[in-house]
């Protein structure tokens, strides 16, 4: 089995062992817990670090272990600070280097391979939502992995998870009358995570389509955007739309645009939050729609000191629900900042690259808004390997159009 397609196999895995597993534990056959899923994501991990073992490079390990030398002083400071970051930083490097040995060829069939499998189960769950209730205890797999205290009241009295359904006022955007309330989750298991599937994948199409024939991906973008009607994900839509915007901006490959538009939007929070403190209340999420978390998230970063900026002093409040938050107080801000601009500048090796970079900045920019779940594997394994894969040179030169060296193409340093 060649690296590409091992890696795209990975892939799959990464997107669907979840499910999996939560069938497994429905039937009564195993207890899940927090150990067991990460021995197998690690396991995944490790299957693709030692595939791509020859490709690290000694920047790379240097990198890695500047890393890993701040985050042990850091715990020896702060005891309480995670070091699950580097397994998310490690997400993305083992998989960006998985899809630079294959190609987009490999890219393409991941994208399909997962999905036809998120289609598939997604339409099973919308068409016989009872039925797949009673095959899949979305809540008791997530009591048992920690995510859901075992005394919260299950007011939904189903088996789904607790975004699984848009009720009363909070009624469904795309779609009610016909679809109903259920918001689907597919093999994500949670509506949020189908989103960001949704986005990834227009993020690819985005990048890669052309107007010519076979190269339009138009089946591709149809798919995604089912996805985002099937998990009713307003976040997605907004995402995707500002892709397709960034698509026609004459700036769209500019390596600056891909830095500044996470750290515009984080400034942009910090001073929402200095706009609406609430002097000796700790940040919470007032109203769990759009709006109440962006104003969790601002509060959140003005209410620290800079010891949580610096990731000397662990968070007041949980950073699950903010990404931003997430990263700052896992890494201090000169660490996020430096792996920003190592991202941002990146030299591409093809346009394609430059311009998945941009659409991965945007889906980032946005996402931590309101939450982590983009370091997931679940999404995040399928999006660094479409990056990979982009970001190797053509094998077949076209004729008439001479192939410039990496280091010669005038995008790479100021067009990303």
């Amino acid at each position: 089995m060649t690296a590409g397609s091992l890696g795209k196999w990975l892939v799959v895995f990464g997107t669907t062992f979840n499910i999996i597993l939560c069938f497994f534990s429905t039937r009564g056959w195993i207890h899940v817990n927090n150990a067991m899923i990460a021995g197998i994501e690690l396991a995944i991990m490790g299957i693709g670090l030692y595939t791509v073992r020859n490709n690290v490079t000694w920047s790379a390990i240097s990198i890695m272990g500047l890393i890993c030398a701040y985050l042990i002083g850091v715990k020896m400071i702060n005891p309480g600070a995670s070091l699950k970051i580097i397994h998310d930083i490690g997400i993305c490097y083992i998989f960006y280097q998985l899809g630079r040995m294959g190609s987009q060829r490999y890219a393409n069939s991941a994208m399909w391979l997962t999905m036809w499998v998120v289609l598939a189960i997604g339409m099973f769950e919308l068409l016989a939502t009872n039925a797949f209730g009673q095959m899949f205890n979305i809540w008791q797999y997530y009591v048992q992995k920690g995510v859901i205290s075992a005394g919260t009241i299950n007011y939904g009295n189903s088996t789904f998870f607790r975004s699984g359904d848009r009720a009363g006022s909070a009624t469904r955007t795309f779609f009610p009358g016909l679809l109903g309330p259920h918001r689907v989750s597919s093999v994500f298991l949670e509506p949020v995570s189908l989103g960001n599937y949704a986005a990834v994948v227009f993020a690819y199409c985005v990048s890669v389509s052309k107007n010519r024939p076979g190269q339009r991906h138009i089946l591709l973008y149809a798919a995604s955007l089912f996805c985002v009607v099937l998990g009713d994900s307003r976040f997605a839509f907004g995402c995707c739309a500002l892709m397709a915007i960034m698509r026609f901006m004459p700036f769209r490959r500019n390596a600056w645009l891909a830095f500044l538009l996470p750290v515009g939007i984080a400034t942009a929070l910090l001073v929402i939050g200095s706009l609406n403190e609430r002097p000796g209340i700790e940040p919470a999420i007032v109203t769990d729609d759009l709006k109440g978390r962006l104003l969790f998230s601002a509060r959140l970063l003005d209410y620290w000191n800079l010891s949580q900026w610096f990731a000397f002093a662990p968070s007041q409040v949980y950073t699950s629900d903010t990404g931003y938050a997430y990263i700052v107080n896992a890494l201090g801000l000169p660490l996020s900042l430096i792996l920003l601009g190592i991202f941002a500048f990146h030299r591409c090796v093809t346009p394609e690259a430059g311009l998945m970079k941009t659409m991965i900045a945007v889906y980032f920019a946005a996402s931590l808004c309101i939450g982590a779940g983009a370091f997931t594997i679940k999404t995040s394994a399928l999006l660094w390997l479409a990056y990979g894969a982009l970001d190797i040179a053509p094998k077949v030169r076209k004729a008439g159009r001479p192939w410039r060296k990496p280091e010669d193409m005038s995008f790479a340093t100021n067009r990303g």
